[in-house]
């Protein structure tokens, strides 16, 4: 019963990616189409052993496989407070850099994220608040950002899942360091998830990112490990 509904919320989430991605081709005929890589490498571990604080480490290179100067690496520190099991708060900040690592955007961020699980589906939501200032900017560019996301494991292989969530950026104002105000981009992934250890894990797959008038196609792949108390 259980597999049957794993498998059945599964058929419901790629027909959803199906019909999302046959609904923007006549959309994307007016888009410049680009192709890049993206790789997310993220580390989480323990402040305190009372469970309250996290530290979290990211590092993220995106490789535009057409023009040099659209890759860039992202380097995302955070602290994370605890507010129970499923939820959390998190603040950061976030340095941008172009691909011969010169400075192009400093941003703080702050975090809320809530975990739960349905019928064994693990669904994420994640509302993050930007303040960001473009190099050799003063203005504060503000952009809110929600992403939904689930993962349902696979009922036979259950150190394996499906892998989906989508995520819109909204601008919030409109200045030299945050060009568009009202939506933003979007970015919709689906892609599977291995888990190689209890700490550690890989999701690979793909991503349709939508911002101003370009569609990104991009392989993604992300690693992560958490070290426990």
């Amino acid at each position: 019963m259980i597999a049957r509904k794993y498998r059945n919320v599964g058929r419901m989430i790629l027909i959803g990616i199906l019909c999302f991605l046959c609904e923007t081709r006549t959309f994307a005929q007016g888009l410049i189409q680009g192709a890049q890589v993206w790789s997310l490498n993220t580390l989480k571990g323990p402040i305190d052993q009372a469970g309250r604080w996290d530290y979290y480490l990211e590092v993220q290179p995106r490789i535009d496989l057409e023009d040099q100067e659209r890759t860039r690496i992202l380097l995302r520190p955070a602290v994370i407070f605890n507010l129970d099991a499923d939820q959390s708060l998190w603040a950061g900040v976030l340095d941008l850099r172009d691909a011969e690592f010169d400075h192009q955007e400093f941003r703080t961020w702050e975090q809320y994220q809530r975990n739960d699980k349905i019928e064994g589906v693990i669904l994420l939501n994640r509302t993050r608040f930007e303040e960001r200032i473009k190099s050799g900017e003063s203005n504060i560019g503000l952009r809110l950002r929600h992403m939904l996301r689930a993962q349902i494991p696979f009922s036979e292989h259950k150190n394996w899942s499906v892998v989906v969530f989508d995520e819109i950026f909204l601008g919030l104002n409109q200045n030299a360091s945050q060009a568009v105000q009202g939506f933003d981009q979007n970015r919709l992934f689906g892609g599977f998830r291995v888990d190689l250890r209890p700490d550690t894990r890989l999701e690979f797959g793909y991503m349709n990112q939508i911002t101003g008038n370009r569609m990104n196609h991009i392989p993604f792949i992300s690693a992560g490990k958490v070290i426990s108390r």
